[in-house]
């Protein structure tokens, strides 16, 4: 799936640039499907997506590095030196490349398209927008602000309504006050404030588009609020996303019930002590393409989020 393999991307991407303590974070994930779902299919998607529900989602992160465990991957980054190591815990396999290059490397990585279907893209209209709900609620004893952005993508043409999709996402992120009540709070938001210019969501999902420059200028904006929101102290995201016309095709009894929502959810933050060795490859694994640690990366589509803890 596209908007998964997008969605996996985003969570890798994030880099350590200024933090001084040590910070670990742990988020549930939830994972939801459409009641009007045919059974067979929402059967295999939840086989695809249970392991990454079931372990969650852990950020570790020590002065300029840091560690996401993520589903059956992880992912180190030093931002010091400039490189992102992908690890197959099960095959016992790693790779690694310059951060500068990630995006790159996962647009290389990512099957071409037909010209029908990049000249379909090319032909949707995108609209988006965002604002601060005024919402707020304590997560795990911390307060929380609600940000959310909406995104309508639809198709031009004879697929006009056949094909659209809202995706509504819901950002919850510490308040200013926390942060500096919090030192982990504040360490947390520096680390996603500091993002290296060539590992970030919004360049390397530029770069996934760059061989269709109009589709990815209309995801500009979109891009650009979930960088705003995720340069803070995210606790908890839903993400939802809703395809009124597929959905009345399958029977739904509610259109706009979503097809699929995706919720990660804070469980923990802690500045406790992280050993230096969490951030280094095991002796035993053996180094391997990066281009199929990739592949590895699949999570459970949720539409083009990012999808922070």
């Amino acid at each position: 799936m596209a908007t998964a393999r997008q969605c996996a991307v985003l969570f890798g991407l994030f880099a350590t640039h200024a933090a001084f303590a040590d910070v670990t974070v742990r988020s549930k994930i939830d994972y939801k499907l459409g009641s009007y779902v045919p059974a067979a299919a929402a059967e295999a998607m939840r086989k695809q997506t249970a392991e990454t529900v079931a372990n969650g989602l852990v950020y570790r992160i020590k002065g300029k590095r840091s560690l996401a465990s993520w589903g059956a991957m992880l992912l180190i980054t030093d931002q010091e030196k400039g490189v992102i190591t992908l690890l197959d815990p099960k095959e016992k396999r790693y790779a690694s490349c310059a951060l500068a290059d990630y995006g790159d490397k996962l647009k290389a990585a990512m099957p071409a398209l037909p010209a029908e279907a990049q000249q379909m893209l090319e032909n949707f209209k995108i609209d988006a927008n965002s604002a601060k709900t005024g919402n707020t609620e304590m997560i795990r004893g911390i307060k929380a602000e609600e940000m959310l952005i909406n995104v309508a993508v639809d198709p031009a043409g004879a697929m006009a309504g056949m094909m659209s999709m809202k995706v509504e996402m819901h950002i919850w992120t510490a308040t200013s006050e926390e942060m500096e009540r919090i030192p982990a709070v504040k360490e947390l938001a520096a680390y996603m404030a500091g993002q290296s210019d060539g590992a970030a969501p919004a360049s390397t999902t530029a770069r996934m588009f760059s061989r269709m420059p109009e589709f990815a200028g209309r995801l500009k904006l979109p891009i650009e609020e979930m960088m705003k929101v995720s340069s803070k102290a995210v606790l908890r995201t839903s993400v939802k996303m809703m395809m009124p016309a597929s959905a009345r095709m399958m029977g739904a009894a509610n259109p706009d019930e979503p097809f699929n929502e995706m919720t990660t959810d804070l469980i923990e933050l802690s500045a406790d002590p992280i050993p230096d060795s969490v951030f280094d490859v095991p002796a035993d694994y053996k180094i391997a393409p990066l281009e199929d640690l990739i592949q590895l990366l699949n999570l459970p589509a949720a539409g083009p989020t990012v999808v922070v803890p």
